[in-house]
């Protein structure tokens, strides 16, 4: 008996507060499924946009593997089709050497949180060896410094990447030693570099033996 009026108190006090506090239970609730339904609205169009990239990407790498004008509609769209857009875009201007504009899409890849460090790392070190590259066919300093930076992104943790990086920190030495004409085997940058590398027990045999032709070459020729 006493339990059955305890339940039927706390019944009562229940709807007192419901019945004295109606009208902000009933804005609150409203406000609740606005942003309920604003949010499944948001997300719909979300996906509607990123199925609508796609198509659009799609189809632009299989009825024309050139078209770079329909590419650059698609790279700020902040999704997966951007990235892959701009993949595509660096990929096309490189083959066409036109370096300063793929140097500008790495630099605005490598800069998008979006993105996990294995992927950046992976792009970074493309960027890496293509500006050192670009540095040669064009015979200028100007993408050094951005090299350097490209070089940071990579993270020598993971497996393979160590490798990659020592190698990427000598020919970065190696690039700026030929750019502006100066001594390698008076260079102590980059004898240290050379020996770190070839004292390394982590560095590669492959790379070793590239950074050893290279080593060798500047000695002597």
């Amino acid at each position: 008996m006493i339990a059955e009026n305890k339940s039927n108190n706390l019944f009562k006090n229940l709807q007192n507060i419901i019945f004295t506090n109606y009208k902000v239970i009933i804005v609150v609730l409203l406000i609740a499924l606005i942003s309920f339904i604003g949010f499944q609205i948001n997300n719909y169009f979300k996906i509607q946009k990123i199925k609508k990239t796609s198509i659009s990407f799609f189809e632009i790498i299989n009825n024309n593997q050139d078209n770079l004008i329909d590419l650059e509609k698609l790279i700020n769209d902040n999704n997966i089709y951007s990235i892959l857009s701009k993949l595509k875009l660096i990929q096309k201007n490189n083959e066409m050497k036109n370096f300063n504009y793929s140097n500008k899409l790495y630099k605005e890849l490598l800069s998008s949180s979006n993105l996990d460090t294995i992927y950046k790392s992976s792009i970074a070190a493309n960027a890496s060896y293509t500006m050192i590259n670009a540095s040669y066919e064009e015979s200028t300093n100007y993408y050094i410094n951005d090299i350097l930076n490209y070089i940071k992104y990579i993270n020598d943790e993971m497996d393979g990447y160590f490798s990659i990086k020592k190698e990427l920190e000598y020919l970065i030495i190696v690039t700026e030693i030929d750019l502006n004409q100066l001594e390698y085997k008076n260079n102590s940058k980059a004898m240290d570099k050379y020996n770190e590398i070839f004292n390394s027990s982590l560095v590669s045999a492959s790379v070793k033996e590239r950074v050893k032709k290279i080593h060798e070459l500047q000695l002597y020729n």
